[in-house]
C-alpha cells in the first residue's frame, strides 16, 4: 500500500461516525479499525476468522476477540469505501475498489 493510499485510509477510518458501533471512540479503535481495513485491501478477500487471528493481536484496542470483532471492526469495516461485506450464508469479507 503507498504511503498516499495509506494516509487516505487513515482520513476515511477518522471520519466514521461510531454510529452503528457500540463502542465510544478512542485511538487505539481507530488504529485497530485502519489495520482490519488495510489488511482486507492487501489481501482482497478473507475470513473473520482470517482478520481475528491476523489483526486482532496486534491491535486489539483493548477487546477480546469476539469484542473486537461484533462490535467494533464488523460494524464499520463494511462503511469503508470498496469494502463489500459477508452476505448470507458466507463470511468472506471483500474488498472491491471502484
Amino acid at each position: 500500500m503507498s504511503t498516499t493510499h495509506a494516509a487516505n485510509a487513515r482520513a476515511v477510518v477518522e471520519s466514521l461516525s461510531y454510529r452503528d458501533a457500540p463502542l465510544d471512540r478512542t485511538p487505539a479503535r481507530d488504529d485497530a479499525v485502519l489495520a482490519a481495513y488495510k489488511y482486507l485491501i492487501t489481501h482482497r478477500s478473507l475470513s473473520r476468522l482470517g482478520l481475528v487471528a491476523n489483526v486482532h493481536p496486534r491491535r486489539d484496542a483493548g477487546l477480546d476477540s469476539r469484542e473486537w470483532y461484533e462490535l467494533l471492526v464488523s460494524p464499520l469495516l463494511r462503511e469503508l469505501p470498496g469494502v463489500s461485506p459477508p452476505g448470507p450464508g458466507t463470511a468472506t469479507w471483500r474488498y472491491v475498489p471502484e
